[in-house]
């Protein structure tokens, strides 16, 4: 891992940067973002929390599962436990004696947004945040409401007018977010 990529990960337990409600990585693709915020999340989650409830979303539950959770077995399998019910969207993770939910959730459209109310989150990753409708993120975000919760953002805004570029990007201070752009050179992991 790079530096980048481990800051990324392990933000939430610096005593620089452990005060934000947010981190937002953005950048280049096969920069590893991914994989080092998945990573990070389920570090976060599974030490902070136990019997909590988390989301994780993608524009599609599909692409969520394609590009997040079918991985976590070979990221993570030797930490934690994790058992997939498909039919509920829904994975448990287990370390030791703690156990947490995690929902899959799409954002796929502006109805998307119905999916997600009413649930209360410990936290959310949004794998590819400015793919969804941004009433499905802000969605997302309101439900975080336990005490100590965190957003986890990954995304490439398609240029500057994009309103997730605008409203969170631009405003990382506002928000108490960490911002971390991306280049190719944050990933030793790729063949020259």
């Amino acid at each position: 891992f790079s530096s980048r990529q481990l800051l990324a990960m392990t933000w939430w337990n610096r005593p620089a940067t452990a005060g934000r409600d947010a981190i937002i990585c953005d950048g280049a693709v096969r920069s590893g973002k991914t994989v080092c915020m998945t990573d990070g999340f389920f570090l976060w989650s599974m030490s902070r929390f136990d019997g909590g409830v988390f989301a994780l979303c993608g524009r599609t539950v599909s692409s969520l599962r394609r590009n997040v959770v079918s991985h976590l077995q070979t990221w993570l399998g030797g930490l934690f436990s994790i058992s997939d019910s498909l039919s509920q969207n829904k994975l448990t993770v287990r370390c030791g004696s703690r156990c947490n939910t995690y929902y899959l959730f799409g954002g796929e459209n502006e109805g998307s947004c119905k999916a997600i109310q009413g649930i209360t989150l410990a936290g959310a990753l949004l794998d590819e945040a400015a793919l969804m409708p941004r009433s499905f993120v802000e969605q997302a975000v309101a439900r975080c409401s336990v005490p100590g919760s965190k957003l986890w953002f990954n995304c490439n805004p398609e240029g500057p007018e994009h309103w997730f570029y605008r409203e969170w990007i631009c405003k990382c201070r506002e928000k108490n977010a960490l911002r971390l752009h991306f280049t190719m050179d944050d990933n030793p992991g790729l063949d020259p």
